[in-house]
């Protein structure tokens, strides 16, 4: 029987396919009373957890914690607890925006630079045309608890987050309390892409599992980001040779 969560480092990734996954959050969202909080986890958010104490803790409440790329699939297989689907983030926004837009479901962006919400909720219109949106602010004009209050009376449905790691996953740890059935999931550069200022890799780079690679030749200033990558898998197979049972600082609270 496959373990229904997998430790890779010192974070928790559950495992489970997605649609699985889609089931659980709609069920959560249907009830009215339940928030969720996800979090596409990929080797950089995983390493950042590694690193930091607090941004760990905030990655403990989060309601499901996904497989977000090769990286931590691979991990899995190496630490021979593979996973057993990646869901990756981009494509479950997409997959958001359309359940939204078939369910009369409110969908909120905030994060990226001034203007990237606004393109991304644009395009995202002209691709779902039911959609609601229930509201947009970029990441630069206020992230405090002003901000907070002021998206959570908006009551979106859906909450998108665009504020990079560790931002993101901190703010919506730190202001769940505040929604009361919404799901709210840190999107990283997905405004990026949506908006058109970003372009993502073709299918072929995709299916090779070769978008970071893509990314990097398209954008160099990420080479900082992705120095991530060889460390993690390094900490991976350090992993491997110690207890694999051990546990995290942080439980995840469930």
């Amino acid at each position: 029987m496959a373990q229904s969560r997998v430790l890779i480092i010192n974070t928790f990734i559950d495992n489970l396919s997605k649609e699985k996954l889609l089931q659980k959050v709609y069920e959560k969202i249907e009830d009215q009373r339940k928030n969720v909080f996800i979090v596409t986890a990929n080797p950089e958010i995983v390493m950042t957890a590694h690193k930091s104490e607090s941004y760990s803790a905030s990655l403990s409440k989060a309601d499901f914690i996904i497989p977000d790329g090769f990286g931590v699939m691979l991990a899995s297989k190496i630490l021979k607890r593979p996973l057993e689907e990646k869901i990756v983030g981009y494509e479950l926004l997409h997959t958001f925006l359309d359940h939204a837009s078939s369910h009369g479901k409110s969908v909120y962006f905030f994060g990226s630079q001034k203007g990237i919400a606004d393109l991304a909720a644009k395009n995202a219109l002209s691709l779902y045309p039911h959609l609601i949106i229930a509201g947009l602010k970029d990441g630069y004009s206020g992230q405090g608890d002003d901000t907070a209050k002021e998206i959570a009376e908006t009551r979106p449905d859906f909450l998108f987050i665009g504020l990079g790691v560790p931002l993101q996953e901190n703010w919506a740890a730190k202001y769940k309390h505040l929604f009361s059935s919404t799901v709210m999931m840190g999107v990283g550069g997905s405004f990026d892409v949506l908006s058109g200022h970003v372009k993502r890799a073709p299918r072929l780079w995709l299916k090779y599992n070769l978008e970071w690679f893509y990314r990097l030749l398209s954008q160099p200033t990420r080479i900082k980001r992705m120095i991530q990558l060889p460390i993690f898998m390094l900490t991976v197979f350090k992993q491997k040779k110690t207890d694999p049972a051990r546990l995290p600082k942080h439980k995840r609270i469930t």
